[in-house]
Formats: C-alpha cells, sequence, structure tokens
C-alpha cells in the first residue's frame, strides 16, 4: 500500500521505548494519525480551519510484541505571525522525550496543495533532523484498491514534492486514518515501523536531543544584539547626515552649538542601547539559574516523597504487581473482597497507586451495565484489573470511581 516496498520476512526488532515526532501543516491529520499508531484516540483531532493542537503532548501505547511506542504531537505551521509560537512548541518536544527524538514523522496529506511553503518547511528540518524525517502521507482512503503511493506519485508528483522526498531519503508511508480494516491498520503501522528502526539504524542507534533548542536559544541573543547594533547603526547614520548639513551653515556659533547637542544626544541614546542590552542580559542569565535551582528544588522533595513513601510501604501490609513488584494499594484500602473477574477471584479497592488508567468502555456485567476502563501497571504494563467509572443500576453506584485487582495478578506484601 505505502511508500517503498517492504519484504514480508522483516520484523519489527524491539530495543526499548521508540519515540516518535509528528510535525506538519494545519489540518493535514497529525493529530489523527498519531492516534491511528497508538491505537486509540488519545490526541485531539477534528476538521478546523485553525489548528486544533495548541501545545505538545506525549502520549505511550504497548505493541503486541512488547515494544514501547511514544508520540508527540505537535501544533501545526503555518507561515504567519504566529509561526514562532509553533516553533517555540516543536523545540519544547523535544524535552518531552526522556531518551530523545528516534524518527521524526512529517505528515502531509494527499488532498491538499505541495506549496513551495511546505516545501521550504521541509528544507528547513532537514538541516537539523534529515537524517531522522519519514513523510507519512494522510488521506490514504482517496485511492483505488488497485492504486499504490507509488503509482499515485508517479503520476500526479509535482517536482517540488520528488526533491522535498529526496530530502528525506525517499522514506514514505501512506496511512489511512478512517479505515476500520484492523488488517489495513496493522500493515501500515508494520510499514511505518520498518522505516523507523531503518532510521534507528542509520543513525547508530544514537536518537536526537534537545542541541536544537541550545542553538535556539543561542540564536535568539545574537538576533537581539543584532537589533540593537542595527539601531545604533542607523542612529550614527542620521547624525553623520546632520553633521553634514550642519557645515553648509554659514552661522559657525550656531553650527558648533547644534553640532555638540547632536553629539550628546547620540552619546545618551548609546549608552541608554549598550545599558539594555547588558541589562537583557543578565535577567536571562539569572532566570536560567533560578529554573536551575527550581528544578533541583523539586527533584530533591521529590526524593524525599519517594523515600517517605518506601518507608510507609514497608511498615503497612501492601498489595504489589504480581510482575515487577511495583506497590499498588494498601490492605486498609480494600472495600470488599467478594468480587469476580475473567481470571478468578478479585478485590474491590478505594484507592490504587502506580497504574495507567486505559480507554472508557461499556461492559454488560452480572450485576448490570457498567462504564469500565482497564488499568495498567504503571512501571511493566500489566494488566491488573478495571476502574469502573459510571454505573448504572442504582444500586451499584457505590462502585464508581472504585478500582478491581484481580487476586491472580498481585501478590501481598509486609503479611
Amino acid at each position: 500500500m505505502g511508500g517503498s516496498p517492504v519484504s514480508d520476512d522483516w520484523e519489527v526488532v524491539a530495543n526499548g521505548a521508540r519515540t516518535l515526532l509528528l510535525i506538519g501543516r494545519i489540518g493535514d491529520g497529525r493529530s489523527a494519525t498519531g492516534n491511528s499508531i497508538l491505537g486509540r484516540k488519545a490526541f485531539k483531532s477534528m476538521s478546523s480551519f485553525g489548528g486544533v493542537t495548541k501545545t505538545c503532548e506525549i502520549q505511550r501505547t504497548l505493541l503486541e510484541d512488547g515494544q514501547i511506542l511514544d508520540v508527540i504531537d505537535t501544533p501545526g505551521f503555518e507561515f504567519t505571525a504566529e509561526s514562532e509560537l509553533v516553533g517555540n512548541e516543536i523545540v519544547k518536544s523535544v524535552d518531552l522525550a526522556d531518551d530523545g527524538i528516534h524518527a521524526v514523522l512529517f505528515i502531509l496529506s494527499l488532498r491538499t496543495h505541495f506549496s513551495k511553503e511546505v516545501q521550504a518547511a521541509i528544507r528547513y528540518f532537514r538541516k537539523k533532523i534529515g537524517d531522522y524525517m519519514i513523510v507519512v502521507f494522510t488521506g490514504g482512503d482517496e485511492l483505488e484498491d488497485n492504486c499504490s503511493l507509488n503509482d499515485h506519485l508517479n503520476h500526479s508528483c509535482p517536482e517540488n514534492l520528488k526533491e522535498a522526498l529526496k530530502m528525506c531519503g525517499n522514506r514514505q508511508v501512506l496511512f489511512d486514518n478512517k479505515t476500520n480494516d484492523p488488517m489495513k491498520k496493522a500493515e501500515q503501522l508494520r510499514e511505518l515501523l520498518f522505516h523507523v528502526n531503518m532510521v534507528v539504524q542509520k543513525n547508530g542507534g544514537k536518537p536526537y536531543t534537545n542541541d536544537l533548542f541550545e542553538e535556539v536559544k543561542k540564536m535568539k541573543f545574537h538576533n537581539d544584539t543584532v537589533e540593537v547594533n542595527s539601531l545604533l547603526g542607523d542612529l550614527k547614520q542620521e547624525v553623520t547626515e546632520l553633521k553634514e548639513q550642519l557645515q553648509r551653515w554659514s552661522f559657525v556659533d550656531q553650527h558648533r552649538e547644534i553640532t555638540e547637542m547632536v553629539e550628546s544626544k547620540l552619546n545618551d541614546s548609546m549608552h541608554r542601547l549598550e545599558k539594555q542590552l547588558e541589562e537583557e542580559r543578565t535577567a536571562r542569565l539569572e532566570a536560567e539559574k533560578n529554573a536551575e535551582s527550581k528544578i533541583r528544588e523539586l527533584k530533591d522533595s521529590l526524593e524525599k516523597i519517594q523515600r517517605k513513601t518506601e518507608e510507609l510501604t514497608v511498615k503497612r501490609r501492601s498489595y504489589s504487581c504480581l510482575k515487577c513488584r511495583s506497590h499498588v494499594s494498601f490492605d486498609e484500602d480494600i472495600i470488599s473482597k467478594n468480587f469476580q473477574a475473567k481470571s478468578g477471584k478479585a478485590f474491590l479497592f478505594d484507592l490504587v497507586r502506580n497504574i495507567v488508567i486505559g480507554t472508557k468502555e461499556e461492559r454488560q456485567l452480572l450485576t448490570g451495565l457498567h462504564t469500565i476502563a482497564e488499568i495498567y501497571c504503571a512501571n511493566c504494563n500489566e494488566e491488573l484489573g478495571w476502574k469502573y467509572d459510571r454505573a448504572v443500576e442504582p444500586s451499584q453506584k457505590y462502585k464508581e470511581g472504585k478500582f478491581i485487582l484481580e487476586e491472580s495478578k498481585i501478590v501481598k506484601d509486609n503479611w
């Protein structure tokens, strides 16, 4: 279906978490593509004249083969007055990735015109992250069943798009974000992960880090300095022209008086601008120092809380994940032990910890229709039970907001 042909005998090799960064133009389907990769509606996505995504957001999924994918959605870019804000958000996205970015997915829609502005954007990103870029075409539902992406591009691909694809090493994939066919969903994800692993291999397993962020900070400081120096240059030019006019005056005293006045104003303006530049530089350094201090304080507070939590956990009867022994609840949090799960006996808890809550769904249980969400261990992603979100029957309302932990998935500690 997609871009480069992929043989049927290759496998995606899980090697820790892979982090994918989504970038692209407003309306080309970044968030919808992110949801297709995650296998759930995690990012807000809808048809809109303006961008739905305003800030960077990261979501995680665990594939059937054990591969962990972290997907970062970013605001769509346009060449407008808000471009700098979008650029800043994209720079922030690098900080969301603990281990860096393994692949950058540049989203393009087959439905929209490939403009010179988008080509310029690809050329700009290529300078920094070209070795990590994969082009993902959305709108796969628009192609006929017997028409592949290569067929479509060979028939109607403009020269500037061919040049842009060449910049990205001709790494391209076609996504249909509207399909309900599980085979088609699995195949397009499989092809994407093939290209991701090729990018990782090409870069020697080294992810992209926040060097760009440091470079942008230096560039912004340089631009501020250039702007002040430009103002000084313009001011000196105006004074020079005024002096030339004064030299033509016949009144020598008036010439000298005005010249001294202008030179005095020039010196005052130069001193004022130099002082302003120095104050801004000092304020910037002070802000960075304060930020580093705050980060250290937060880390110290977090470590204290973790130590205190560990001390409390050791002293109290508790329950932990059977697979990784991560703490999930205390004995006093149990409401009832008379519940049944698919694996056998289960307990109803008022509060559980260190979990990840999945997608809500309606399920018909023995006690009636409920809205529940499966819960997973935050450390090893093992399914532990579920959370009751809503109960239809009045007699079952007491379970809303409570948690079921299956006895076969947990183990007692400190008993």
